[in-house]
């Protein structure tokens, strides 16, 4: 039968939705320039934030009968070699199909220890390239702390540290405060 060849190079997207179509639904799998990761599973605080924002920004989208929709861990293809998986995503609303988008207008993350290098620095400057993201919100879990940063603003940061504080988002016309985004998390 003999060894088989191994492309050496990285991996590619389709391969990578590939090889995601096989694993259980319950893993977060991203391409990171060409390398497949596997994150950790979330905390209790990570997606209790997490559904809050999510909570929040369906109930606005459906009052305002909005043009965009909010999705959580959906695949974001910024080139053929890095998909990453934001927590949560802000995209126009369609029919799209898949498991992948190439049009986010705003990305979610919450901090994670393990996640917490790539997301401030590999993310931000990843994202900044997709030409369709207006924002990106990093959000503390273990703090009250938001981190805004904005294509209108050069991507320069704005940081929220009080639960009066309010995240603006322009792109949707909304504002969401940070009494929101923590709500039961015993950090307020």
């Amino acid at each position: 039968m003999g060894v088989p060849h191994l492309d050496s190079g990285p991996m590619r997207a389709e391969e990578f939705f590939a090889f995601t179509a096989t694993r259980p639904d319950d893993e977060k799998w991203e391409l990171i320039e060409g390398e497949p990761v596997l994150n950790a599973t979330a905390s209790r605080l990570h997606q209790k934030i997490v559904g809050n924002i999510f909570f929040a920004l369906s109930e606005l989208s459906r009052q305002k009968d909005a043009e965009w929709e909010v999705i959580p861990g959906f695949g974001v293809r910024l080139s053929e070699i890095s998909v990453p998986v934001p927590d949560l995503l802000i995209r126009p609303e369609d029919d799209l199909k898949g498991v992948e988008c190439d049009d986010m207008i705003i990305a979610f993350e919450v901090l994670s220890p393990s996640t917490a290098n790539k997301d401030l620095r590999w993310k931000r400057k990843a994202y900044a390239n997709l030409p369709s993201l207006r924002q990106y919100v990093v959000i503390a879990q273990d703090a009250l702390e938001v981190v805004s940063f904005d294509r209108a603003n050069g991507f320069a940061e704005r940081r929220f540290e009080t639960a009066e504080s309010e995240l603006d988002l322009p792109i949707l016309g909304a504002r969401l405060s940070l009494r929101v985004i923590y709500r039961g998390t015993g950090l307020l």
